[in-house]
């Protein structure tokens, strides 16, 4: 994301409805749902092993009470 972003001015998101403006009530609109800026380009974390790891934990502390 940039700071300097001329379409959302460093917030990131845009108006879903109107895309040429900031996700913002005082510097933009926010009339629809929130959509990302195309300068951002955040990616979502991986969390793929999320859950094997959440099910040894469980396992884990079911079978010993603690780990």
């Amino acid at each position: 994301m940039k700071d300097s972003c001329p379409i959302c001015r460093g917030i990131g998101w845009v108006c879903e409805r109107h895309p040429d403006r900031p996700y913002d009530d005082e510097a933009g609109c926010a009339c629809g749902y929130g959509a990302p800026c195309r300068c951002n380009d955040c990616v979502p974390p991986d969390t793929s092993r999320l859950s094997a790891l959440l099910e040894a934990s469980l396992l884990c502390s079911a079978s010993t009470g603690t780990c």
